[in-house]
């Protein structure tokens, strides 16, 4: 690969926007394609709501944003930083230097057509196959532009609809566990934060009690302020209030409503319309894997323009 390649790819990067910018993101679970191409930035301090269908592929969305599924293709990328690998069918300049690109044009396509060629019917095989510039183009491009996934998923906290607390530890050591172990903190300066967090939800005297003893409300709560004692940036809440008892959810939505104003970026999925309307910037429904509509609150819910986001919204909303 020349240099002036080279040059060419890494300024593609750099000209990433957004906290988190998701391009052309698919993922497969054997023959069943969960996401066919999710593509979608989310600014800092925005509030993402997904909605949609049972089986649309939502969570699976915030799986693959944080790599605890990783995509089939597509990449992710936080703050101008790819997370997962690269994706040459999202990079012009790295396809220009496969070995299908350069055998297409030499069969007399143009540059445009070939890309479109190799888009449109997956040409690409196996990086070896394509030749060692291909191989060093991605490689190099990934060196330049890539984060280690331990250092993104620190900035990015994930709340579970089953809370995923650890039963055999209390409270404070589900809290002090992961900035402790990952030397984020000392355990003393853990221990501090952990407590303050504690009294803020009202749960201090939770605070060596193991979560077998605490109502849903309480644990997703705990969970919630857990992760926020890695001091994220991000937060991803995955139908936080699915697993709660009905009086328990306000409790729950009430502290994540309490994160949104005070700017915290989000992206949550839930079936709580009610509460999507109130606290997204922007809502996004995700039928079969894709992005049927985004928008507003108000112009999804009030304005809905997607046949099958008409239909699903009269089903949920009365």
């Amino acid at each position: 690969m020349t240099n002036d390649n080279s040059n060419e790819v890494l300024q593609e990067a750099s000209n990433s926007e957004g906290m988190i910018k998701i391009q052309n993101l698919k993922k497969s679970f054997g023959k069943a394609n969960v996401l066919k191409g999710i593509t979608t930035t989310i600014k800092k301090g925005e509030k993402v709501v997904i909605i949609g269908p049972s089986g649309s592929g939502k969570s699976t969305i915030l799986r693959c944003t944080n790599l605890l599924e990783e995509p089939t293709s597509g990449e992710i990328w936080l703050d101008g930083k790819l997370i997962n690998e690269v994706d040459p069918y999202n990079h012009d300049d790295i396809l220009k230097i496969s070995s299908t690109f350069k055998k297409l044009t030499a069969e007399g396509y143009s540059e445009e057509l070939a890309l479109a060629e190799i888009k449109n019917n997956i040409l690409i095989k196996s990086d070896f196959k394509e030749g060692r510039e291909f191989v060093k183009a991605k490689k190099e491009f990934k060196k330049a532009n890539s984060i280690n996934i331990n250092e993104a998923r620190a900035r990015m906290g994930m709340v579970f609809q089953h809370f995923n607390l650890f039963n055999n530890l209390t409270v404070i050591q589900n809290m002090i566990l992961a900035p402790v172990q990952l030397k984020r903190k000392t355990k003393e300066e853990a221990i501090a934060d952990a407590e303050k967090l504690l009294d803020r939800i009202g749960l201090l005297d939770k605070r060596d009690v193991y979560p077998s003893t605490l109502s849903g409300g309480q644990k997703q709560r705990i969970a919630i302020v857990r992760s926020l004692c890695m001091n994220p940036e991000i937060m991803l809440f995955d139908e936080p209030t699915s697993a709660l008892d009905p009086e328990m959810v306000g409790e729950v939505l009430d502290l994540i409503q309490e994160l949104a104003n005070e700017g915290m970026t989000m992206i949550i999925v839930t079936h709580e319309m009610g509460f999507a309307k109130k606290i997204g910037t922007r809502v996004m429904f995700v039928d079969q894997g894709l992005v049927a509509e985004s928008g507003t609150p108000e112009e999804l819910f009030g304005n809905p323009k997607n046949a099958r986001l008409k239909d699903f919204l009269s089903k949920v909303l009365y």
